[in-house]
């Protein structure tokens, strides 16, 4: 590779990390009012690498036409996956597997308030199967007065 073309290459990953990569990790990995971050902390480092590093590969596999095609929101979506992906591969965790793949659910802990049951904390979450094929994701929470657990499913959308 000639040093002109390497140039313009370290410009354009510095520009994509500037905008989508380094974006991409502040959000994902910090809490904000309607999320809470879904990775460990202990994840964080190597999900970073390892997304950086798979993120680079896909762009680089890109033809030129192909990257000056590209709108914005397919490179958000592609460095999201790649996240998610690795993120999953590096924990073992079925909660926190239920973390990542679901960012937006409730968590163990998490405190409901039912208006005829009362108030609780989520104890057990689950995802499973209907056998109509549905996917569901199943909690139990356990009510704060009196100890008594009870548990709801709701369909999950993908």
């Amino acid at each position: 590779m000639s040093q002109t073309k390497q140039i313009e290459s370290d410009q354009m990953r510095s520009v994509i990390s500037a905008k989508f990569i380094e974006p991409g990790f502040a959000y994902w990995f910090t809490n904000h009012e309607h999320i809470r971050s879904p990775f460990p902390k202990a994840i964080k480092s190597a999900a970073r690498e390892k997304t950086t590093e798979i993120f680079f590969e896909w762009i680089d596999g890109l033809k030129e036409k192909e990257l000056s095609e590209m709108k914005e929101n397919e490179f958000v979506e592609m460095f999201e996956t790649i996240l998610f992906n690795e993120a999953l591969k590096l924990v073992d965790d079925e909660d926190q597997q239920l973390t990542i793949s679901y960012p937006f659910l409730p968590r163990l802990g998490d405190k409901v308030n039912h208006k005829l049951k009362g108030e609780g904390n989520v104890i057990k979450r689950k995802e499973i199967v209907s056998k109509e094929n549905k996917k569901l994701f199943e909690l139990t929470v356990q009510l704060k007065d009196t100890g008594e657990t009870w548990d709801t499913q709701f369909e999950l959308t993908e």
